[in-house]
């Protein structure tokens, strides 16, 4: 939770040089036996008349009016400081300085004086000064009240906490009851992740004032932040109902929402802030995504279009509607927006992605390459990007181009087994099964436990038919993994055939089958271990099946072939 910055000191010296907080304020009313320095009558005149145009709301009547005093009285500091809270509240921070600093060389220790220069100092963001100041208060006046909760948010918002507190607490031991005190107490306990304390000092503060909205919206984001969403609802919606015309609430509803899935209620919050305020982009882009997570995708492409028509530089708005356009199929739309993204955007490499998502659902494998390259120019040292690249030139049967892409992948992560695991693959498919050997021994070097290596290089030995019981080995540790997982029980089965163990094999196949139907790798393999028991019929219905899944296997057919001339000539 972040404390106040600037605005905050602002107002909240404002509201103590105006009378309005829990605090008395910088400038007390008048002593029944006040007479202004000199007991000047004219000055005096001119600083009640002054008083009158200020009842009556004219700042400018009154600071002409105490102007003139001070032209009759020029050493009065009280007037100084007068005239000086007058230029704050008609806006003019420099004037007010000038005056409050000519206060201070009259009477240096007057405390008004320097709690309101401390005040000016801060609007101005000269904490260093404003420090010296309220410290100079509290040399005067040890349990100055306004000095002490100036002092306790400062060291706050510098990250002294410690420090913060200790004011605070010496705030609240003079009054027990101060609500500014209470208040940014729980604050600091709420910054330092002390939730309960927190909580006791902000529920101080809603007994005392039941609809102080600052206490109620950093108590429900205490509760976000907890996970109790429902209290954090019903919190917000608190404020809402004295204050409905509180966009923050509304959006922070919003979000608690979207936290709960409940998309409908979020886009109602959203729907209110956008009334509440003017051109509010970020409320439309957020309602623009909620469309997109309910499906309703011609009204998200709608948002975002309204936006882009006000923001065209706005990127990330342009990959949203990207986003809404891939989902909607309409991929050369998507292209376009995908395309417009500026290289200089965060979301470029990004958009590259997409780019090549789509390419390649179209079937351009060359574009989703120029895409991915263009991607990696922008982001060497992304290596997953490597990989995708790779991965189109092994569609592309370019096993020797995917080598070369992820060799590069491995000068940017050395050690990414991912990557080290990829390259295994296409060395395989290229037909180097050696080197591939070597590259999943050195997945297994890294991640004992990686089980796709384990059963990789356990089937790699199956097939060349070396190593029998090591892959086995492998091939179980694979599975002790990955128990149910079709590919590796195939493996398992795989070897117990090479090792001439047909029944074993016959079993492990069954289950691998069972597990991945749809794979005719494994429903060849099964129709062998029947070939191999001399189960003619149930070979020839797995072979089929095979056949079914990838009718480019020629030899499938040859076997198949061979199994009806067999059984013809019994």
């Amino acid at each position: 939770m972040a404390l106040g910055k600037r605005r905050f000191f602002y107002l909240l010296f404002f509201m103590l040089i105006s009378g309005c907080a829990t605090i008395k304020p910088i400038l007390p009313p008048l002593a029944k036996d006040f007479h202004p320095p000199g007991a000047v009558a004219e000055s005096y005149y001119h600083f009640l008349l002054g008083q009158i145009y200020l009842k009556n709301g004219d700042l400018d009547g009154a600071i002409k009016q105490y102007q003139q005093a001070l032209e009759r009285e020029k050493n009065s500091a009280y007037l100084h400081i007068h005239l000086a809270t007058l230029y704050l509240k008609k806006g003019l921070p420099e004037k007010a300085l000038k005056e409050a600093e000519e206060a201070i060389s009259i009477n240096p220790q007057s405390i008004p004086a320097h709690l309101l220069l401390g005040g000016l100092y801060l609007t101005g963001n000269q904490k260093a000064k404003a420090r010296q100041a309220y410290e100079k208060v509290i040399q005067l006046d040890p349990q100055n009240q306004e000095a002490l909760l100036f002092l306790g948010t400062l060291s706050a918002e510098e990250k002294d906490f410690g420090q913060a507190e200790n004011y605070l607490q010496a705030l609240l031991k003079i009054d027990a009851y101060s609500l500014m005190g209470h208040y940014y107490l729980a604050r600091i306990y709420a910054e330092t992740r002390r939730f309960a304390e927190a909580r006791r000092h902000y529920q101080t503060v809603l007994e005392v004032k039941p609809q102080f909205e600052p206490a109620l919206m950093d108590l429900a984001l205490i509760n976000e932040i907890q996970g109790e969403y429902d209290k954090a609802v019903e919190l917000y919606k608190r404020v809402l109902a004295f204050n409905p015309a509180n966009s923050e609430a509304h959006e922070r509803l919003a979000q608690v929402y979207i936290r709960q899935n409940k998309l409908q209620e979020a886009l109602d919050e959203f729907y209110a802030v956008e009334k509440l305020t003017i051109n509010n982009w970020e409320v439309r882009t957020k309602i623009g995504l909620i469309y997109f997570e309910q499906g309703r995708l011609d009204e998200a492409a709608e948002q975002f279009i309204f936006i882009l028509s006000a923001q065209p530089e706005n990127d990330r708005v342009r990959y949203y509607l990207g986003s809404v356009y891939e989902e909607k199929k309409e991929y050369d739309l998507a292209t376009k927006e995908f395309q417009k993204i500026s290289s200089s955007s965060h979301l470029f490499v990004d958009a590259q992605i997409h780019l090549a998502f789509i390419y390649d659902k179209q079937n351009k494998t060359k574009e989703a390459i120029a895409a991915l390259q263009t991607a990696i120019k922008a982001k060497p040292d992304h290596a997953d990007l490597y990989r995708f690249l790779a991965s189109f030139y092994e569609k592309e049967n370019q096993f020797a181009e995917g080598i070369k892409v992820l060799q590069e992948a491995l000068k940017v992560a050395p050690r990414d087994e991912k990557i080290i695991f990829n390259l295994g693959v296409l060395y395989d498919k290229s037909g180097n099964w050696q080197e591939c050997i070597k590259q999943m021994r050195q997945v297994l070097e890294i991640n004992a436990d990686h089980a796709q290596a384990l059963n990789y290089l356990g089937y790699t030995y199956a097939e060349k038919g070396i190593n029998l019981e090591e892959a086995e080995a492998l091939i179980k540790r694979a599975l002790e993994l990955k128990p149910d997982d079709g590919y590796i029980t195939d493996s398992l089965g795989w070897v117990y055939f090479k090792k001439g163990e047909i029944d074993k094999a016959v079993a492990e196949l069954e289950k691998a089958h069972r597990l991945a139907p749809d794979d005719p790798v494994i429903a060849d393999h099964l129709g062998d271990a029947y070939a191999a028991q001399n189960l003619i019929e149930k070979a020839i219905l797995m072979y089929e099946r095979a056949l079914k899944l990838d009718p480019k296997k020629e030899e499938i057919r040859e076997k198949i072939k061979k199994l009806q001339k067999d059984k013809k000539n019994k």
